[in-house]
């Protein structure tokens, strides 16, 4: 998942090593794998419900990346860069490496023209107006129809505070008409997810076509958590964390609660994605444990996001 994630392309080796400054958006702090890799192509996932909610779910593509095709005007053409060029001390095993790294956040609908991400992905009207959002970007895709492409027409509410008192770190914004075919995604309205509850998480981990995520389950207090309790409860009202499979990209991914397929919240923060390996000398995904709690993945709770 991501830290204060617009990724400044930082993560961790020992100490930290330096990633060719080819991302627009933090990779530093988002997530990385817990126990297996649990990430699915779309298509792929063995539960059908959760492949018909992805279908809400949208990337965020710099317009730069985006160009007009010259033999038919209803489709865009897009960057194709691969992750492998985009991190180039990437370890040549990782998963995923020869697909193409377009964009920098992940989002989902709650309205037929209102999209729910996290606040670090749209800080202000710059960022509002210099990306547009793209639903069906999936593994096979080599051309965007632009019925699927869609502008920010303006920031509904924004607010991305992390402080020792409070973490808020969401924003809707109003998309430039309407989107058809698609339904809202149903959330949370009321109440706490409980402790240990499953699940899903859908979005593009790394810019990367979408991808389906399991295995993961709603966590407690981690260890640094339980020494300052007094604090955690007051900044857990607007969070929770899990053990979730995410990384740079995943922020503003909705997260489901497996059993009733309703939103519980938005990815907002994590640990670092990325460890560097001296033996190997390049940087490959950082693998944990299930029950590594001081590194749990922060997630928005849904129902404490105003104006919804």
């Amino acid at each position: 998942m991501k830290s204060a994630l617009l990724l400044s392309l930082l993560f961790s080796i020992s100490v930290r090593a330096k990633i060719p400054k080819r991302f627009d958006y933090p990779l530093e702090g988002t997530d990385l794998i817990y126990g297996n890799d649990d990430r699915y192509e779309v298509d792929d996932y063995p539960n059908s419900a959760f492949i018909e909610k992805a279908k809400s779910v949208a990337l965020k593509v710099p317009n730069r990346k985006l160009s007009e095709n010259r033999e038919d005007p209803t489709f865009m053409n897009f960057s194709t860069r691969k992750l492998r060029q985009m991190v180039s001390q990437i370890c040549p095993a990782e998963r995923f490496i020869d697909q193409v790294s377009l964009g920098e956040c992940s989002g989902f609908l709650i309205s037929p023209t209102h999209l729910v991400t996290a606040g670090h992905c749209v800080l202000d009207t710059s960022d509002c107006s210099s990306s547009k959002w793209v639903f069906d970007f999936k593994e096979d895709t080599k051309i965007l129809p632009k019925s699927n492409i869609y502008s920010c027409k303006k920031i509904v509410t924004q607010k991305y505070v992390y402080s020792k008192m409070q973490v808020n770190d969401y924003a809707i914004i109003e998309l430039d008409r309407a989107v058809l075919g698609r339904a809202p995604l149903r959330y949370r309205k009321i109440g706490l997810v409980a402790r240990n509850t499953p699940l899903v998480l859908i979005g593009h981990p790394m810019g990367l076509p979408m991808k389906i995520t399991d295995g993961g389950r709603v966590s407690g207090f981690n260890d640094l958590e339980r020494k300052t309790t007094s604090h955690s409860f007051f900044l857990r009202r607007n969070y929770f964390t899990a053990n979730l499979d995410a990384f740079a990209g995943n922020s503003g991914s909705p997260v489901f609660n497996y059993e009733t397929g309703k939103v519980e919240g938005i990815l907002i923060q994590g640990a670092e994605d990325f460890t560097y390996n001296p033996e190997k000398k390049c940087l490959e995904s950082r693998h944990l444990t299930n029950d590594s709690l001081n590194t749990y993945e922060r997630v928005m709770r849904i129902n404490h996001v105003p104006g919804l």
